[in-house]
């Protein structure tokens, strides 16, 4: 109870984080855990040190390197009641060294938020090694090795910018021979051997509670990433962004360990599958080999498919080296294939595998390719592998690969396009701390001018006129500045007279243009500007103290009329707009005396009925108007397919065939029935009933990438089968989404089958 307290406690502790640094970065880590050990295991709890050093791919990834050393831990006989006192008194305890030594994946769940949970699991191999001499004798050091494998779940706190605290609960699963541990020389060792024959579960459970700091160096946190940095980042990346689509032809040549009856050889096949981003992809593969260490289309009777995972490290355009880890299914024809001996074959079984690797870009969607891998087998039945104890039952085996790399994806944003945007963004911003400033400054001219304050209502009409100028012409204040500058030195000399009669011919034409339909605002701009030459302009030398007093007065009266006009009619839209809330009538509100116009709304017309597909694939009846409605239980037919590609089993087929498209209202799934010819030598065929359900991604030019199962009848490739199937394919995003590719497995291993075809709407 008290473990399980101890773990849940630190799995689920958490403080103020945020994510992880995006880009590529390099990942360090010291560690202390403390360890329950399976009381089999004969080993005290204790304490354990080390560390782990890796990379992170965005801030979702990270694949990791891990070392860690026990400190001062013994074996013991606590807690096993099976054996004697005499033995119990007898036994000496001895220090036990472990050291383990692996790699890991680690899945950060980006949160943003108080709790930064991740996941990991990973395998390497423990050394374990105890003293066995009898007492008072020379040491003698007996060691073994165990494969493990480990599985965990924690959460990060951010102590720093790249300081994070990791809490972490963790169980680590190995098989071993507890006399490893117990053995002792001199001592009898007649109760381990009746311990050992009565207990055979060898099969051990090392739960352990962790803490490390972790520390990421490179990359850049993702609050720092606008989408400008996005975008030139993607655009020197490969010129792509977001999910892509990877086809890969390839060949292989693999070296097999000299313990195996395997022969060497050469294989050719493909990939296909997904770039998640700019750092990571799944690819899923199948190779089949060719005869006599040659390349040809000669097949041999042996044939490897699999997942593999791909961390890129680096997103330049130039060369990126990258790592592989995977692993699948080594199928060799047991009845056929001769082996290295040439009398007897080899038998099938599951492989791991991991490399590196280095892409070389031709262009925006053309790479090619090549990576080393070492690939481990086992000598062990499939259904045995669990009992696997040692590395030293493992087959080791390197495999080189070449290929050719298509990629097809969503095109990077327009960095151009971007920039202007952000450009105008600010402006725009800048413009609107203006404007605001502005309408503050409109409510207290508008008082000014019911006080009659000549001097407040000129501050306030030279803040204002500063103002506009600068959101007109987007200029820093000093330049605006500057041009007021040289207006000041064009200065018109004027008599007194003459500028009287000019203000009185501008306070006329004022009035005369209030019969027109001119904006109010244009009118009191006019003795705004008029207000301010008179008080502060190129006319106030020209004006004796009284005569200005008497033409800024004159001024102010007509803006003041104006203004109360403005509230007149502002407060008349205001009345109208609650009496006219629900009728269907638009009201013009003139500036003059005219009478306000009723125009009737614009009637709406008939709504029209259309079939329509959302961005899941769900087929509806939907009609424009308001008010939609959803017609159920009818089946609709999308139109029919013709398609092409390979059929792979026991030989390779080209296949030609057609394929319906009928979907649901109200429902997402497809139902695609297809047939198709396999001719050859040996014509085939197939039928086949599948359902697929498409799920929409943003990903430009894949379009509606579908998954879906089904049943059929297949006769190709030197295979019979009557079988379910399963299928994973995508339209894509050009000839108007008609284009389509998928993968078929029919009884999942027994027939693989690519096509790709154009759907018609007939």
């Amino acid at each position: 109870m008290k473990k399980m307290i101890t773990i849940c406690t630190l799995a689920f502790l958490g403080a103020k984080g945020n994510a992880q640094m995006k880009d590529i970065t390099l990942t360090l880590q010291p560690t202390a855990s403390y360890n329950w050990f399976d009381k089999n295991t004969a080993i005290e709890d204790g304490i354990m040190y080390g560390g782990r050093v890796g990379f992170g791919f965005g801030e979702a990834i990270e694949l990791r390197a891990i070392f860690e050393k026990s400190a001062d831990l013994k074996n013991t006989v606590d807690g096993l009641n099976f054996f004697s006192d005499d033995f119990v008194t007898n036994f000496s305890s001895r220090s036990v060294d472990i050291e383990r030594i692996g790699g890991e994946f680690k899945a950060n769940i980006p949160t943003r938020g108080t709790f930064v949970p991740y996941f990991t699991f990973g395998a390497g191999v423990q050394k374990l090694e105890v003293d066995i001499a009898a007492i008072g004798a020379p040491a003698n050091q007996r060691k073994s090795e165990q494969i493990y494998a480990q599985v965990g779940l924690g959460t990060q706190i951010k102590l720093g910018e790249r300081l994070f605290l990791n809490l972490e609960a963790k169980n680590t699963v190995f098989n071993m021979n507890p006399a490893s541990v117990l053995f002792q020389d001199g001592q009898d060792q007649g109760d381990i051997e009746n311990w050992l024959n009565d207990n055979r579960n060898t099969r051990m459970y090392n739960w352990s509670a962790l803490a490390g700091l972790q520390l990421y160096l490179g990359g850049r946190s993702p609050e720092e990433m606008s989408a400008l940095d996005e975008a030139y980042r993607n655009k020197f990346s490969g010129g792509q962004s977001g999910l892509k689509l990877i086809i890969e032809p390839v060949g292989s040549f693999i070296n097999f360990d000299n313990e195996t009856n395997l022969r060497d050889t050469y294989l050719l096949g493909g990939k296909v599958g997904f770039d998640l981003n700019q750092y990571v992809g799944l690819r899923g593969y199948y190779y089949q080999s060719t005869r006599n260490e040659e390349i040809s289309t000669d097949w041999d009777d042996l044939a490897m498919y699999g997942v593999d995972f791909i961390a890129k490290l680096n997103v330049s355009r130039g060369l990126v080296p990258y790592i592989n880890v995977g692993g699948g299914y080594l199928n060799v024809n047991t009845n056929s294939y001769v082996g290295k001996n040439g009398l007897t074959g080899a038998t099938s079984g599951y492989f791991a595998k991991g490399g590196l690797g280095l892409n070389i870009p031709l262009g925006r969607n053309f790479e090619v390719f090549g990576d080393a891998s070492l690939m481990f087998t086992s000598d062990r039945n499939s259904d045995d592998l669990q009992n696997t104890i040692s590395p030293e039952e493992l087959r080791q085996h390197t495999m080189y690969t070449a290929g050719i790399r298509f990629q097809l994806g969503k095109k990077a944003a327009d960095t151009d396009k971007l920039l202007r945007n952000e450009v105008d963004q600010k402006v725009a911003q800048e413009t609107q701390i203006y404007q605001d400033r502005i309408d503050q400054l409109e409510s207290e001219l508008s008082q000014a001018y019911k006080n009659n304050d000549t001097q407040k209502a000129v501050a306030i009409i030279e803040e204002k006129k500063e103002l506009e100028r600068r959101i007109e012409t987007n200029q820093e204040p000093k330049a605006v500045v500057l041009k007021a500058e040289k207006l000041q030195e064009s200065r018109i000399q004027m008599t007194p007279k003459e500028l009287g009669e000019m203000i009185e011919k501008v306070i006329q034409g004022v009035d005369e243009e209030s019969r027109n339909p001119q904006s109010i605002d244009d009118r009191m701009d006019r003795l705004e500007r008029l207000l301010l030459e008179v008080n502060s302009g190129a006319y106030r030398e020209n004006l004796s103290p009284m005569r200005q007093e008497d033409a800024s007065q004159r001024i102010l009266d007509k803006l003041n009329e104006l203004d109360r006009k403005i509230d007149k009619n502002t407060e008349r839209i205001n009345n109208l707009g609650g009496n006219v809330q629900n009728q269907d009538k638009t009201t013009v509100i003139t500036t003059g005396s005219q009478p306000a116009t009723i125009v009737p709304q614009v009637v709406q017309q008939p709504a029209e009925t259309k079939v329509t597909t959302d961005a899941i694939g769900t087929t509806s009846l939907a009609s424009e108007n308001p008010e939609k409605a959803v017609a159920t239980g009818f089946v609709m037919n999308e139109g029919f397919s013709v398609f092409t590609g390979i059929a792979v089993a026991d030989e390779v087929a080209m296949t030609i065939g057609v394929r319906g498209n009928y979907a649901f209202t109200g429902s997402p799934f497809k139902f695609m029935p297809d047939a198709y010819l396999a001719p050859g030598k040996n014509t085939g065929f197939g039928i086949n009933a599948n359902v697929a359900i498409p799920f929409s991604v943003d990903a430009g030019v894949i379009l509606n990438p579908y998954v879906g199962v089904g049943v059929g009848y297949n006769q190709a490739a030197g295979q019979s089968t009557f079988s379910p199937n399963l299928i994973l394919g995508t339209s894509f995003n050009v000839l108007g989404g008609k284009l389509f590719a998928d993968y078929t497995a029919h009884n999942f291993i027994d027939i693989h089958r690519l096509s790709i075809g154009y759907k018609l709407n007939f």
